[in-house]
């Protein structure tokens, strides 16, 4: 029996969500497909960003852990992917 993940990711327009994390949000990717490169390196780069703030990292993450996070993107890979792999850390 597996145990159950921190952080749910949900599709913001079919699912009860608790966080939106999209654009506009604190969490939100300020890369952008096609500006900054394709899906795969917007969320690297966005990565990138969140492992250089532990500061960010220690006040989001706790506000994540429990909830489930939404955005538009689902079920494509998308920047929450990180946010639940570093909770899960």
């Amino acid at each position: 029996m597996t145990t159950p993940s921190p952080i749910q990711v949900v599709i913001k327009c079919k699912d009860a969500y608790d966080v939106y994390i999209g654009r506009g949000s604190v969490c939100g990717n300020p890369f952008v497909i096609g500006r900054d490169g394709d899906r795969a390196e917007v969320i690297r780069k966005y990565e990138g960003d969140l492992a250089s703030s532990p500061a960010l990292i220690a006040r989001l993450l706790p506000e994540l852990v429990g909830k489930r996070i939404a955005c538009f993107c689902p079920p494509l890979a998308w920047h929450g992917h990180v946010l639940k792999g570093w909770a899960e850390q």
